[in-house]
């Protein structure tokens, strides 16, 4: 964030000093461009300075621009580590829900952001999918994902993982389209039921109920 209202008292990082303690490292996630289209919708609009604040599409360039940054000063350092950017996930609506109204514009954001990051070597874009009218946000922190949300976005990460030889052995997911809104857990095998946001596989190996967590 361009002032200190809203960045905090939290300090700048610079990517040099990001690479440096990543090195080392098999993989790195980067999750840190999700407000930069809001930013320019919402935001002071004097961040940008003088001229045509960008839209929301054209801040792909900025946000492309600032990872691609990140990434190189990470290859810099240690071209072997595996980079992973994690994409935007969904706006909500009435606090709870996936905002069925800027799902298509969020899923631009992410067409355009993986194509000008995945020119780098050694890098890839994973994607986040959440299910449409069920309770995926929390009413805490208003737009930001619940439990449930955010078991989504840690098993997109392992999957990526595997995908990509990060780790050799991963999740057993069953598919997205046929498993990540069931609800019926009892009914649900164990690799449906690691795909679903609403249920989890308990200590004894069963399909149990996953709730969005204390709010």
């Amino acid at each position: 964030a361009c002032t200190a209202q809203w960045r905090g008292d939290v300090p700048l990082v610079p990517a040099s000093a990001i690479a440096k303690g990543v090195r080392g490292a098999n993989v790195v996630i980067l999750a840190n461009f999700v407000n930069d289209g809001r930013n320019a919708m919402y935001g002071p609009h004097h961040c940008y300075g003088p001229g045509r604040v960008p839209d929301v599409m054209e801040t792909t360039d900025i946000t492309a621009e600032s990872l691609r940054r990140t990434i190189r000063a990470i290859h810099e350092e240690d071209p072997s580590v595996v980079v992973l950017v994690l994409g935007r996930y969904a706006d909500a609506k009435q606090f709870y829900f996936v905002n069925d109204r800027t799902l298509e514009q969020n899923q631009a954001i992410n067409a355009a952001v993986r194509e000008k990051v995945e020119i780098e070597p050694n890098t890839h874009f994973v994607d986040l999918t959440f299910p449409m009218g069920l309770e995926m946000f929390q009413s805490l922190n208003g737009g930001h994902a619940n439990c449930r949300g955010d078991m989504v976005m840690a098993n997109s990460v392992v999957e990526a993982m595997y995908q990509h030889g990060v780790i050799s052995v991963g999740l057993n997911l069953g598919e997205e389209d046929a498993c990540l809104a069931r609800s019926d857990c009892g009914a649900l095998d164990l690799a449906c039921c690691q795909r679903s946001a609403l249920c989890c596989v308990d200590r004894e190996k069963k399909c149990a109920p996953y709730g969005p967590g204390l709010q």
